[in-house]
């Protein structure tokens, strides 16, 4: 995260100087009236995220020790990753087109596996035709059965073959 360095009027001290340090301070104690040069000062967050004050060549060592990071790219990105986007339109494009030419060979073959059905019926036709024609010169013998019965009275009755 970065801020901006700009300098602020340090006409009154911030509310986080004015808290108590709990801790006892070493080394020699620089008062703010007693600072020999006017260097600006910046306020910056601390771990807390409350904003402190610290003099500039400070907060520019502060911001050399902990870079800044950069900022995000924000742009919509597509849900489907262009890879595989195209895998996917090659995969149908090919199915597409071999449905495409699964159905023009079915065009193409049906009627000639009608006319070969057909074809096939019609030679077996003729073949039976031809072989029923063939037999058709029989060489027969006729055979003539005469059965002549004779009645006569009180039901008796005489049969002959002749």
């Amino acid at each position: 995260m970065s801020y901006s360095l700009e300098s602020c009027p340090s006409s009154r001290p911030p509310a986080a100087v004015a808290e108590p340090s709990s801790a006892p301070l070493s080394g020699p104690v620089e008062l703010y009236a007693e600072r020999t040069e006017a260097e600006p000062v910046v306020y910056v967050p601390d771990a807390y995220g409350r904003m402190v004050p610290v003099r500039r060549s400070q907060a520019d060592a502060l911001i050399a020790a902990i870079p800044a990071t950069l900022p995000r790219d924000l742009t919509p990105r597509p849900l489907i990753d262009s890879r595989a986007q195209i895998v996917l339109a090659g995969g149908l494009g090919t199915g597409a087109a071999a449905a495409g030419v699964g159905y023009g060979l079915g065009q193409i073959l049906a009627p000639l596996a009608a006319v070969a059905t057909s074809g096939t019926l019609w030679v077996l036709a003729l073949a039976a035709v031809l072989a029923s024609a063939v037999r058709r010169t029989p060489t027969r013998t006729t055979y003539v059965t005469n059965n002549h019965i004779h009645a006569r009275w009180w039901g008796r009755a005489h049969a002959a073959n002749r």
